[in-house]
């Protein structure tokens, strides 16, 4: 296999050495590409099927060229393609017919001086005696020039040859370049659809384009960018209904395909229409629908003629891609429109919340204050109960108690982005620092110890940093085990790509499962019961709650028995403008 793969890549090279002439007056690019070539078939034995057929078009191409240069320069007259010969003092010794438009470009006249700048050409390849290349544009057309040394005689011969399809094809890829680059700087929908427009309409022969986008409802299209068509056919035609012979634009949107109307006059599709485009000289129009990546229709993509003619290949490709570009344009568009619907009805919904977190806070606190109260009153009196009475109304307190609790706790909750504060730098070993002093009292109950390692400076809200530190620090002496004080230790490490990392890790009761290392950061998520340890299950949803408005992450390691190590990721800095 390795043997035959060996003389493919051979034959392939010597083919290819046939065509460029075994390397007399080979390009420098050219040689490289030998070489980087023959490099590639000496690592690679894969298949080479692309990389041969990417050959034969060159090496085919570049045949063809040298084969007219070289039948070109035994009858120059015949050349389509300026020839010219330039002595080495820079005189014009000789043009052929069709270099006059490059003379008159040029300003060069026979038997005189050449501009210096062809001077230096000249100069520079009788000095290497080898080929030089330029690229030139004559009046709209780009041609390549060849500039050939004549050995012993003391002048060279230039051979032109037309580049004007590929430069035009280069120049439009630079300027949809420029479209994308509008783009990504959010530019409105309608400077980039006339932008777009503009564009093709300068690679086209008197081409007028026009864009339509379709309405919510899907039946109609409405204009979304006509530069140079007529005002007035414009005003005429501002709502095309999607169909069958609804013109070129509403077809093509209908049947999803192009549509090409070479003469509109005896076009069945604008039998209803066609005395409005001919009255304003329009005679043959060509539409492509613009469509999303699931085949919704956005709109359409046409080009005009005053003439009645069916559109080139090239044309059609780029009708094709405009159209492509077009389809990011107003999708983009689309996408804001939802977003910015979006962020208004969260902006609602955001206020419905602070609505109900007043009345939670007042309307349905206060007959649970009043259960308690009344519940203490009676078991105050000196009226006789039995145990089991005494019992119910104690029971009864308590529930009202832990259910004051549990509103308190989700408003909390809820306020956590609705009521952030801005951000700003915070130093969170101070924060700690004082968060400890607050827990004194348990300290001394559970005979526990904190232990405090080196904590950044971030971006946050001091406020909810405060909130998070003093959850998980109650919640790590908490859930201790009941014959061993609790001792928890605070560290933090630097990672460039995401952050602090901030660890509080425990000696208490641990997690009975690793799948709960999830669950235990949801609202009202308990793993124990009320007797064992008090708490609403909410105050981990906080803490997720916050670290999430901070852009970061939190998460557990925990084994039964052996604690548990609460870590939470936070970015050093907050993108935007700190505002939360």
């Amino acid at each position: 296999h390795n043997l035959n793969q060996e003389m493919k890549h051979e034959i392939i090279l010597k083919k290819l050495n046939h065509c460029l002439g075994h390397g007399k007056n080979l390009p420098e690019e050219l040689g490289k590409f030998l070489s980087a070539l023959s490099e590639t078939f000496q690592k690679e034995d894969g298949d080479f099927s692309l990389i041969e057929n990417a050959v034969n078009e060159l090496s085919e191409e570049v045949q063809k060229k040298n084969s007219s240069i070289d039948w070109f320069s035994k009858f120059p007259d015949e050349n389509p393609n300026p020839v010219l010969r330039i002595s080495k003092e820079g005189i014009l010794k000789y043009a052929n017919p069709s270099s006059q438009l490059l003379l008159s470009f040029s300003k060069m006249e026979m038997n005189k001086d050449v501009p210096q700048y062809w001077k230096n050409i000249v100069k520079i390849a009788l000095a290497q005696n080898q080929n030089e290349t330029i690229e030139l544009e004559v009046d709209q057309k780009f041609y390549s020039f060849t500039v050939t040394p004549v050995e012993h005689e003391n002048y060279v011969n230039v051979y032109g040859y037309d580049i004007t399809g590929r430069k035009l094809a280069e120049n439009y890829l630079l300027d949809q370049n420029n479209i994308l680059g509008s783009l990504a700087a959010d530019k409105d929908l309608q400077t980039i659809l006339n932008q777009l427009c503009l564009y093709v309409e300068k690679y086209t022969d008197g081409l007028k384009s026009s864009i339509l986008v379709a309405d919510k409802s899907g039946k109609y299209l409405h204009y979304g960018a006509a530069p140079s068509l007529p005002e007035k056919y414009i005003e005429k035609t501002r709502k095309v209904h999607i169909g069958n012979n609804n013109g070129s634009c509403g077809s093509a949107a209908y049947f999803k395909r192009t549509i090409i109307a070479e003469d509109i006059s005896q076009d069945p599709r604008w039998d209803k229409y066609k005395e409005v485009p001919l009255s304003h000289g329009l005679k043959s129009c060509w539409s492509t629908p613009v469509m999303d990546t699931e085949g919704q229709v956005l709109g359409t993509f046409a080009l005009y003629y005053h003439k009645s003619r069916k559109p080139l290949q090239a044309e059609l490709e780029l009708i094709k891609s405009s159209a492509n570009i077009a389809a990011l344009a107003i999708n983009k568009d689309r996408a804001k429109a939802e977003l910015k619907s979006y962020a208004t009805e969260l902006e609602r919904s955001n206020k419905e919340l602070t609505d109900f977190a007043y009345i939670a806070s007042h309307d349905l606190q206060e007959p649970l204050r009043k259960i308690s109260i009344f519940s203490d009153r009676v078991l105050e009196t000196k009226n006789s109960f039995n145990d089991n009475q005494r019992g119910y109304l104690e029971r009864m307190g308590k529930a009202a108690g832990r259910m004051r609790a549990l509103i308190e706790d989700l408003l909390k909750l809820s306020r956590v982005t609705t009521a952030g504060k801005p951000f700003q730098k915070v130093d969170l070993g101070q924060i700690v620092v004082e968060v400890v002093e607050d827990l004194e009292a348990k300290l001394e109950e559970t005979n526990g110890e904190i232990k405090i390692g080196e904590l950044p400076n971030i971006e946050a809200d001091p406020f909810q940093m405060r909130q998070l530190f003093q959850n998980l620090l109650e919640n790590a002496l908490k859930y201790h085990k009941e014959d061993t004080p609790p001792k928890v230790e605070i560290d933090s490490s630097y990672k460039t790509q995401e952050g602090w990392t901030i660890n509080i890790k425990d000696n208490g009761i641990g997690l009975n499962d690793e799948k709960f290392s999830e669950r235990i950061f949801a609202p009202l998520e308990r793993l124990h019961g009320n007797s064992t340890y008090e708490g609403t299950g909410i105050g981990l949803a906080i803490c997720k709650k916050i670290i999430t408005r901070h852009r970061g992450s939190i998460f557990v390691k925990s084994r039964e028995g052996e604690g548990a190590t609460f870590s939470f990721i936070l970015p050093k800095k907050q993108p935007g403008n700190g505002i939360g």
